[in-house]
This record gives C-alpha cells, sequence and structure tokens, in this order.
C-alpha cells in the first residue's frame, strides 16, 4: 500500500531514535517501519486526537484519554490512517503493557511502537526530538544555500565558502553536479519536484554523507563531493533507484551528470554541463548509459569550450544558414544531411534510411551544397558539419 507522506521538516525515525535510547526507548513492535521519514512529534492521547495528523508525526502518550485496553490496537490503526511515523507510549498508570492485539497490528504493517518507563518524562523525550528535526533541518537549508550560491555567484566566494567549510564540505575536494529533470503531468511542478527533492536527499542519506539534493525552479541537483568517477556512478543508479521508487508511473526523468571539478569554486561549470547533457539526454542524441561527460565523446570536447560566443559563431559560419533556409522554406535539409553523414557520406544507404530514391537525396544534397557554397563530399567539409550539428544539439 502507497502511503504518501507530507514532509517539511524531515529525519529518519531511527536516527531520531538513536539520540533518545539513553531514555530507555524500547522498540516492541513494528521494526520495518524504522526507516519512516519524521515530520514532528503530536502528543495524542484520544483515538479523535489522531485525525489532526498531516503525516510523518511521531505520536506520543501515556493513555491518559483512553478508556479501555482495546482502544490502544485502534488508536494504532487511526494513526497509520493518517500516515504517522511511530508511536511512543509512556508505559504506567494509564498503560501498563501493550495488548497482544497492538503489537500484531503494527508487526503487520510496519507501524514502529515504542515504549518508555513512567520515570521517563515525555516532556524531555519530545524536546530532543524537535530539536534533531529543527537542527537537521537548519543544516539542509545552510548546505543547499551555499551550494546554490557557489554555483550562481562562483565569484562571490563570502556567500559559501564559509558556509560549506563549517558543514564539513571541504572546498578544496573535487565535485560534481547531477541535473535531473522530470516530465510529469500539469500542476503545481516545483512543489512536486521539492517533494521529489527532499525524500530523495532523505534516502540517500542511510547510504552516503558527502553529498547535496535540492529542488532549483523545475529542476533537481545532486552535488557529489570527494568522489570517484566508480563512486559517482553507485551514487546515481542509488538515487535512480530510489526515484523509481519515488516516481508515478506517468512520471518520466532525464539526467545529466557534469565533469568533476577541482574544487567548489568552478561548481558552475559542473552544473552547465550537466545541463547540457540533460537536454542531450531528453532529446534522444544520447542514450541513459551515457549521462556522464565522461562517456561523452566529442561532446566532451565541444562542452570544454568556456567562451559560448566562439561556439555560436562557429555554428553559424558552418551551419547557420541551412538551419536559416529550413526555417523560412519549411524544408528537411539539415535533417537530411544528419543522415547522410551519419552514413558515411553514402547516398545509397541514406536513401534507403529515409525510404526515398537516390535522385532525392542527390538533388538535395546538391542543394546542400548551394546553400553552404561547400563541398559536402569532401572530408574537411563533412568533419566541420558533422561539429556544427553536434554543436547544434548542444545549443538547442
Amino acid at each position: 500500500m502507497f502511503r504518501k507522506r507530507v514532509i517539511d521538516m524531515a529525519i529518519e525515525l531511527k536516527r531520531l531514535i538513536e539520540k533518545v535510547k539513553h531514555k530507555d526507548i524500547t522498540l516492541v513492535a513494528g521494526k520495518g517501519g524504522e526507516s519512516n521519514i519524521v515530520s514532528w512529534v503530536h502528543m495524542v492521547e484520544t483515538i479523535e486526537a489522531a485525525d489532526f495528523l498531516v503525516g510523518g508525526e511521531i505520536a506520543v502518550l501515556t493513555g491518559i484519554g483512553l478508556t479501555k485496553e482495546a482502544d490502544l490496537t485502534e488508536l494504532a490503526k487511526r494513526l497509520y490512517d493518517h500516515n504517522a511515523a511511530g508511536i511512543v507510549v509512556n508505559i504506567g498508570p494509564y498503560i501498563e503493557c501493550i495488548p497482544e492485539n497492538a503489537i500484531e497490528f503494527c508487526n503487520s504493517v510496519n507501524l514502529p511502537l515504542y515504549v518508555v518507563p513512567w520515570k521517563i518524562h515525555l516532556a524531555e523525550i519530545i524536546r530532543i526530538i524537535c530539536f534533531a528535526i529543527t537542527k537537521d533541518d537548519q543544516r539542509t537549508v545552510e548546505v543547499t544555500a551555499a551550494f546554490r550560491n557557489a554555483i550562481l555567484f562562483p565569484k562571490q566566494e563570502e556567500l559559501y565558502m564559509v558556509a560549506l567549510s563549517q558543514r564539513h564540505f571541504n572546498v578544496n575536494w573535487s565535485y560534481s553536479i547531477g541535473v535531473m529533470r522530470f516530465d510529469m503531468k500539469s500542476g503545481n511542478r516545483m512543489n512536486r519536484i521539492e517533494e521529489l527533492a527532499e525524500a530523495l536527499d532523505i534516502r540517500m542519506k542511510r547510504y552516503y554523507s558527502k553529498f547535496a539534493v535540492f529542488a532549483n525552479d523545475d529542476e533537481l541537483i545532486m552535488v557529489m563531493a570527494d568522489m570517484s568517477i566508480g563512486e559517482q556512478k553507485q551514487f546515481v543508479e542509488k538515487a535512480k533507484e530510489n526515484l523509481r521508487m519515488l516516481l508515478i508511473p506517468e512520471e518520466k526523468i532525464s539526467i545529466g551528470i557534469g565533469r568533476m571539478t577541482k574544487s567548489v569554486r568552478c561548481l558552475y561549470k559542473s552544473y552547465n554541463q550537466a545541463r547540457a547533457i540533460q537536454k542531450l539526454h531528453i532529446s534522444g542524441k544520447i542514450d541513459g548509459d551515457e549521462i556522464f561527460y565522461s562517456d561523452l565523446g566529442i561532446y566532451r570536447l565541444l562542452m570544454g569550450i568556456e567562451d559560448m560566443d566562439i561556439v555560436k559563431e562557429y555554428y553559424q559560419c558552418t551551419l547557420g544558414p541551412l538551419v536559416e533556409y529550413d526555417r523560412t522554406n519549411d524544408t528537411d535539409l539539415c535533417y537530411v544531411l544528419g543522415k547522410y553523414l551519419n552514413n558515411d557520406g553514402s547516398v545509397k544507404d541514406t536513401a534507403e534510411e529515409l525510404y526515398v530514391h537516390r535522385n532525392t537525396i542527390n538533388y538535395k544534397l546538391g542543394k546542400i551544397n548551394q546553400i553552404l557554397n561547400m563541398d559536402i563530399s569532401s572530408t574537411n567539409a563533412r568533419v566541420e558539419l558533422m561539429i556544427a550539428l553536434t554543436l547544434k544539439d548542444i545549443l538547442a
């Protein structure tokens, strides 16, 4: 059963319980749910009070509002229906022990049920847990802001260097950016992407520590720190695996992973490369196994040109006239040229692939020669045009 969680500030339940293990807290049921995500803590002393939960809360109770033993089982069911992350029961005068029915139910749905002795003050447990949630959220906000500033304002080091250092991200580590975009139905895309980013961040914290995941407008950004290429690929596979569990069938993902930087000061370069690769992925120019900068062949070389004016000038001087001709005359000469070059200059193979007569291809190639004022059968011309077509993919 899919259980939607509404998450604002959030941390894994097991990590929170570690913070209060010195308070004699004991798990008695629902061990399979210890990875549940906690948004906050609420006192829930009656069955009706469970209706006020919005999802992800730890429900804490003494039993003062329950009139009979069976009520605890009913309360557990109501809490489960409202997406509670777990239950903490203060064992004492109101609940002397946990009924077997409640234990069986919590085990059946993996709803963690903890007990603490009466001598332990619940207020202290609540204080510790709320403080941990707030601190974790504060750290996430600060790290996210610092990495966003490093990408957008790389020269203003005061906006990110100190903050990252204080949060144990060495500024001289190598860094790499991953950009993910989602094809999803209409709706509040930004809210959905923020939800996915937060859920993915929490899941990945179970396996890694040197990373950050956050939403940036309509894209999801992953920052990988101090990882080798092999470690990055493992990280990305794990992220994709977890996203598949979070996405609904109608939602599709495209990804790009930029080059490793020399330090955090160059993070923007990796980000720009990742965005370019993601565009190639979604357009079908590369497949899902070629999303890393290191796997891209000639694309990798062309993405390394930092002066975009040079790139655009080369593109306009070589392929530009043909692109403009297609646009104004509603023709497909660029498309035919691409097929011709991909078939190593074979008119026969190009005609067969496009299901047209060879004379049609020869006529169009002659038209291309005329428009570009070059002999496209020559090796030099083909190399220039192949590079220009590749740049077209990057600039699209």
